[in-house]
């Protein structure tokens, strides 16, 4: 059955019956792989964020991307919340890394995150 409409609004993502139909039911042909964490305590600078933001270069195919901005604590703390991701776009060939290398580069790179950095300069620590 075709969907038709002068205006439809669709945000399911990936899994969207129109997004399946759009594709002719194909695998899709490109993603936006996504990690990240939350971090709390006095260390967290709120005084911005990033939208988009890159430091480091292409890397195994991939330019990894960050955004990082404040955000509520839903466990009740009242000490500084912030989120941070990183994140890419590649096309969705069964060979490219995994979601785990990806969140490994992640703790790795974190520390260099300008984003990542206390109001003093303090880094996470991530081990």
């Amino acid at each position: 059955e075709v969907l038709t409409g002068r205006i439809t609004l669709d945000a399911m993502g990936n899994f969207s019956p129109v997004m399946r139909q759009a594709r002719g039911y194909r695998r899709p042909e490109g993603v936006c792989m996504v990690v990240g964490t939350c971090a709390r305590g006095e260390w967290v600078d709120n005084s911005y964020g990033d939208l988009i933001y890159s430091f480091t270069p292409i890397m195994n195919d991939k330019q990894y991307f960050w955004e990082a901005f404040p955000s509520q604590d839903l466990h009740g703390s009242k000490e500084e919340s912030r989120t941070t991701y990183m994140f890419t776009y590649m096309d969705s060939d069964k060979r490219r890394p995994s979601m785990a290398s990806m969140f490994e580069d992640y703790l790795n790179l974190l520390p260099e995150y300008p984003g990542a950095k206390g109001p003093a300069g303090q880094v996470p620590d991530v081990s």
